[in-house]
């Protein structure tokens, strides 16, 4: 399934380019026009890739194979890939060894891409921090030791510069001190905030784009209809979500991409754009039931303006005999997909009928 393409700013990218088409909002103008010049001259796109969760289970090895190379396959090569976190499983309740074992799955699969990408933390990718860790505490590798050493990175969060635009990557993974163990909490605190309204600033006038894992806005409880689930719920939204959209405004972002929910979602405050890609795993590669298919989502650059696509690639679930709770969800997913298209054939009959 193909999601309406999105533009904001300035104007649509140029109609040429892998046939973008204009928003439907009033601050996306038509993809004719005078932009197509800077087009041609620094118009590059990038893939942003989330929740993977790269595991030995349910094939999983395969799907992410045919995940990369949906990418590479594509017609305009990306630039680069943008992680948006859970690279891998699991280490919050995941063994040592087991942890250690999806990692390296994992780079040496994304190593079959065919451009350069950089990563980004999420809540999965971190060994402990929770009731069910597997680790003891004075363990080396314990919290962000091991992710960070594998993936050769010095701190968790950073930015970098690319053909006129500043990225920043941010971590979303906050340690929280209690009951004689550390735990998670989806913010990112008042150092890396600090840090991050400094780095923007540095930045100047330079088109800016920003990638967290846990969103900064999330509608999960207004799609599932859900009267108990809060806004700011503690698992599925930043804590600090108000600091940093703050931040962002203030420095004129675009556009900040966010994984953690498995879904699709467009959300557009304050000339700012929050764009969750689906998940790479859908439901943890055991179908599509948290509501979005398996998939990723195209950036373009143009000038100073952006534009995105959501895109899907082939995978079906294969499960392992224990996930008796996921053949259920797609039961329900599919029982739910047939009563839409009865109620709809029913409407139109009676439409027809008039």
């Amino acid at each position: 399934m193909l999601i309406p393409r999105r533009e904001v700013l300035a104007g649509a990218c140029a109609a040429g380019a892998a046939g973008l088409l204009a928003g439907t909002r009033d601050d996306a103008a038509t993809a004719d026009g005078p932009h197509q010049s800077s087009e041609a001259i620094d118009s590059f796109t990038f893939v942003h890739l989330t929740d993977q969760h790269v595991t030995h289970r349910r094939h999983a090895p395969e799907g992410y194979r045919q995940c990369i190379a949906s990418i590479n396959a594509r017609k305009q090569a990306p630039d680069f890939v943008l992680m948006g976190g859970d690279m891998v499983f699991d280490g919050c309740y995941t063994a040592k060894e087991d942890y250690a074992n999806q990692i390296r799955l994992f780079k040496e699969i994304t190593s079959e891409l065919k451009c350069p990408w950089r990563p980004c933390l999420g809540n999965h990718d971190v060994l402990g921090w929770g009731a069910r860790e597997k680790v003891a505490r004075t363990d080396p590798d314990y919290g962000k030791n091991m992710i960070l050493k594998s993936l050769e990175l010095k701190e968790p969060y950073y930015s970098f510069d690319h053909k006129g635009w500043h990225f920043v990557v941010l971590d979303s993974a906050y340690p929280a001190e209690g009951d004689n163990r550390i735990s998670q909490e989806p913010r990112l605190g008042a150092a890396q905030l600090e840090w991050l309204g400094y780095d923007l600033g540095a930045a100047g006038d330079r088109p800016k784009i920003a990638v967290v894992h846990v969103a900064a806005f999330c509608n999960v409880g207004q799609i599932e209809g859900d009267p108990k689930r809060l806004a700011m719920d503690g698992s599925m939204v930043l804590w600090d979500t108000k600091e940093l959209r703050k931040i962002l405004e203030r420095h004129n972002v675009r556009l900040l991409l966010q994984g953690h929910s498995h879904r699709v979602e467009d959300t557009f405050w304050n000339n700012v754009w929050y764009v969750t890609s689906a998940g790479a795993s859908g439901a943890w590669w055991a179908g599509s039931w948290t509501g979005s298919d398996p998939g990723y989502t195209v950036v373009r650059c143009a000038g100073d303006r952006v534009c995105w696509t959501h895109e899907t690639f082939r995978w079906e679930p294969r499960l392992d005999p224990q996930d008796a709770v996921e053949r259920q969800r797609i039961a329900e997913q599919q029982a739910e997909r047939i009563e839409q298209l009865r109620l709809r054939d029913l409407e139109q009959a009676s439409r027809q009928a008039r």
